[in-house]
């Protein structure tokens, strides 16, 4: 399941994502954030995870292909997560950003404001 964040505008996209997302919530969210890509060019993504333990395979098979196609078009990501596995993995996810040229950046989840305004520098 996810919802979209009442911060997102322009070129800014905010999502949070609970244990529950499906193929088709990533598959949404991925036609939610290539749609703002053609209007505003490269974009600036805020991920909120909720409880988040696993994704179904279909999920992850929507994330790589959207990653495939779009990976270049996110500047920034900031990752919002109380879980220590997620900072971890946003920290080898930042060496990625060697790759696609995206800054990713974790922020405990009291920490949405900070989030906000790093995206925005």
């Amino acid at each position: 399941m996810f919802e979209q964040l009442s911060g997102s505008f322009g070129k800014y996209l905010g999502f949070k994502i609970t244990d529950e997302v499906t193929g088709e919530d990533v598959h949404q969210i991925g036609q939610m954030m290539a749609e703002t890509i053609a209007k505003s060019g490269k974009i600036r993504v805020l991920i909120e995870i909720v409880g988040f333990r696993h994704m179904e395979p279909e999920a992850l098979l929507e994330k790589v292909k959207f990653a495939r196609e779009h990976a270049a078009d996110i500047e920034r990501m900031a990752v919002l997560s109380d879980r220590v596995w997620i900072k971890s993995w946003v920290k080898v996810g930042g060496l990625l950003a060697l790759v696609t040229h995206t800054e990713v950046e974790h922020f405990e989840r009291a920490e949405i404001e900070a989030a906000w305004e790093w995206l925005a520098r």
